[in-house]
């Protein structure tokens, strides 16, 4: 990847995002913002805060 501001593959790693889960963000992020990419990383990367929220809540729900 070129010119990343926001290293939003790191953090998806960090939150055990799935790589199924990271493209389809990505995908989706380029449909929306398909000629910024700053917008782009920064949308993906709210996606992967807020999947990363819902299972923590899930998983504390399961508990």
């Amino acid at each position: 990847m070129e010119n990343v501001m926001f290293d939003y593959q790191s953090f998806g790693e960090e939150m055990a995002v799935p790589a199924e889960v990271m493209r389809k963000f990505e995908n989706e992020a380029h449909k929306e913002f398909p000629f910024d990419n700053m917008m782009m990383e920064i949308h993906i990367l709210r996606a992967v805060k807020a999947y990363a929220k819902t299972k923590l809540r899930t998983a504390a729900i399961e508990n």
